[in-house]
C-alpha cells in the first residue's frame, strides 16, 4: 500500500515535465497540429472533427495518466477564414485530478503570393481544473509499520477543490501549396492562475512554440517498387514553457493507403532530461483516417524512479468530397494541386 501511494507521489513530479502543469502535448501531434498551433485547423482550407485518447501508465503499478479530445473546424471560403472548437479532458484517476478546457479558435487567411499562405489565430479558452480530497493520503494516515492507511487525517488542507480560469493564446504559420510549412504560437497570454491553494498564486507561464513541416514525393515519376502515391513527411516542434522546453520529431512513410512512422520526445527541465521513442500507424478509408501511437521511456529513472508507457488512438475526418476520388493520394498536401 505504501508503495502505491509513493508511486503516486512521484506521478506528481512527472507530471511538471510531461504535461507543463495544464499543458498537454499529444504524441501524435503531427496529425493533431491543431492541438500544438490553433493556426493549422485552418491549413488546408478544409473542415474536419477528429477525437483522440491517450493514456500515460507506470509499469507495474495501476498508476494511470488519461487524457481527452475532442475537436471540429470549419472552414467560411467566402470570407477567407476559419472556426474551431476543441475539448480537452485530463485526468488522474489514482489521485482525483482532473482538468478540462474548451477553447474557441478563429484562423484569418491572408494570401502573401501566388505560391503562400499566412494563417493567424486567436484563441480564447475556459479551463476547471478540480480535486477530490478524498483520494489524497497524507502522512499521518500511513502506518509505517504495517503498510495499512487510515481513512482519517489531522493535517490541514488549505485549498478548494475546484478552480475556474480564462486563458488566451495566439499563433499563426505560413505554408506553401507543395510541400513546406512553418508556424510560431504563444499560449497563456494572461497567465491565468490555475492553483487550488488559497495561500498563493500559481499563474501559468506563456508556451512559447515553433513548428515546422517538409513533404518529400517518393515516387514523382510513379514507377518502381514503391505505391504510386509514396510521401516522407517530416514534421518537428520545439515547445519552451518557464524552465522546461521540449523537442518533438517526427518521421512518416505515407504508402498509399497505410501510414508508418517514428518519433522521438526529448523533455528537459532545469539540469533533468527525460527521452521518449515511438512508432506510429494508421490507415485511411476516404475522408477517414484512424491510427495509434506507442511511445516509452528510455531515460526517465533519473527523474522519478519509475518508467512510464504511452499509448495514444485518435480517428479524424475531413469533409473535403474530392476525396471519394483521390483514390490513394494521403498528401498532406493534397488538396492545394
Amino acid at each position: 500500500m505504501v508503495k502505491k501511494h509513493i508511486i503516486s507521489i512521484l506521478t506528481i513530479c512527472f507530471l511538471s515535465i510531461t504535461v507543463y502543469g495544464q499543458e498537454y502535448i499529444y504524441s501524435n501531434q503531427n496529425k493533431l497540429f491543431g492541438t500544438v498551433n490553433p493556426s493549422f485547423y485552418g491549413f488546408d482550407e478544409i473542415s474536419h472533427t477528429g477525437v483522440a485518447y491517450a493514456t500515460q501508465k507506470v509499469f507495474n503499478s495501476d498508476s494511470n495518466i488519461e487524457n481527452s479530445l475532442a475537436f471540429g473546424s470549419t472552414y467560411l471560403e467566402d470570407y477567407g477564414f476559419s472556426l474551431a472548437f476543441d475539448v480537452n479532458l485530463f485526468k488522474i484517476s489514482t489521485l482525483g485530478y482532473t482538468s478540462t478546457q474548451a477553447n474557441l479558435h478563429y484562423i484569418y487567411k491572408t494570401n502573401l503570393s501566388y505560391d503562400w499562405v499566412l494563417n493567424s489565430s486567436i484563441s480564447a479558452g475556459y479551463g476547471n481544473n478540480r480535486l477530490d480530497f478524498s483520494a489524497l493520503v497524507f502522512e499521518d494516515q500511513i502506518n509505517v509499520l504495517t503498510g495499512n492507511i487510515s481513512g482519517l487525517s489531522i493535517d490541514p488542507v488549505n485549498a478548494n477543490s475546484g478552480i475556474s480560469y480564462f486563458d488566451l493564446g495566439v499563433g499563426a504559420h505560413i505554408h506553401n501549396s507543395r510541400n513546406m510549412f512553418f508556424g510560431f504560437n504563444l499560449k497563456h497570454l494572461n497567465k491565468p492562475n490555475t492553483s487550488l491553494n488559497d495561500d498563493y498564486d500559481e499563474n501559468t507561464d506563456i508556451l512559447i512554440g515553433l513548428q515546422a513541416g517538409y513533404e518529400i514525393d517518393l515516387n514523382p515519376f510513379r514507377r518502381g517498387f514503391l505505391p504510386t502515391d509514396s510521401f516522407l513527411f517530416l514534421y518537428g516542434s520545439v515547445n519552451k514553457q518557464g524552465n522546461k522546453s521540449r523537442v518533438d520529431l517526427y518521421q512518416e512513410a505515407i504508402l498509399d493507403d497505410f501510414s508508418i512512422g517514428f518519433n522521438q520526445h526529448v523533455n528537459n527541465y532545469e539540469s533533468a532530461s527525460l527521452t521518449t521513442l515511438g512508432t506510429s500507424a494508421s490507415i485511411f478509408l476516404n475522408q477517414l483516417e484512424i491510427g495509434a501511437n506507442y511511445s516509452f521511456e528510455v531515460a526517465s529513472k533519473q527523474l522519478t524512479g519509475v518508467s512510464y508507457n504511452y499509448f495514444e488512438i485518435f480517428i479524424l475526418f475531413d469533409f473535403y468530397d474530392l476525396r471519394f476520388s483521390r483514390r490513394r493520394n494521403n498528401s498532406r498536401f493534397y488538396s492545394f494541386y
